[in-house]
């Protein structure tokens, strides 16, 4: 009697085991095929690009690049898609040393001044590369960190091909720590422009 209990029990674990071990469906995707690739631009920066901030739970941004002017070469009215790769050694840190769960991170991508859609990003345009960063105070340099992000941003033509793209590097001291800094050393960036 009591080889089957135990027979249970152990498929009991089993199941348990398999249903955590289950990849949850997407919910959300958005699929692009069929696309040409027209033309690409590179951008690298060797310039150190810095935000910070000194208050409890303030946030600071600055521009990485100067705008990037970019064409889709389709005909007014019709649609390219960009493919946004960028590449950047950064450091996050509290802007007075200090160490433990710190600042947070990340990226704002903006494509004629507004967020890229397909994204992914927020409504701002703001890609998250690290949330609450550990930092330490014992070390005189911010470790430096290759945080790479990928956007896609669909744009139109309207009376001119000609499309702008801003990249910035931001910190959040939601953690209220008296401030965040964050700087991005050396960055790569490659714009990919497809056609349908």
């Amino acid at each position: 009697m009591k080889l089957p209990r135990l027979f249970e029990i152990s498929a009991g674990f089993a199941l348990v085991a398999l249903s955590l071990l289950a990849t949850p469906a997407a919910t959300a995707r958005t699929i692009i095929s069929n696309e040409t690739l027209v033309t690409t631009t590179f951008v690298v920066n060797k310039t150190a690009a810095t935000a910070k901030c000194r208050t409890i739970g303030c946030s600071a941004k600055t521009s990485m690049f100067a705008p990037i002017p970019v064409t889709c070469p389709a005909p007014p009215g019709q649609t390219c898609t960009f493919h946004i790769s960028l590449d950047t050694k950064t450091s996050i840190k509290f802007p007075g040393g200090g160490g433990g769960a710190g600042p947070t991170g990340s990226y704002q991508f903006l494509v004629d001044g507004v967020a890229p859609t397909i994204g992914p990003t927020d409504k701002n345009g703001e890609y998250l590369f690290e949330k609450n960063a550990f930092t330490s105070g014992d070390v005189p340099h911010a470790a430096r960190q290759s945080y790479p992000a990928s956007v896609l941003a669909t744009v139109r033509n309207s009376n001119s091909n000609s499309h702008t793209i801003v990249v910035n590097v931001g910190c959040k001291d939601f953690i209220k720590q008296g401030g965040c800094a964050v700087t991005a050393h050396w960055s790569t960036m490659r714009v990919d422009v497809f056609e349908p």
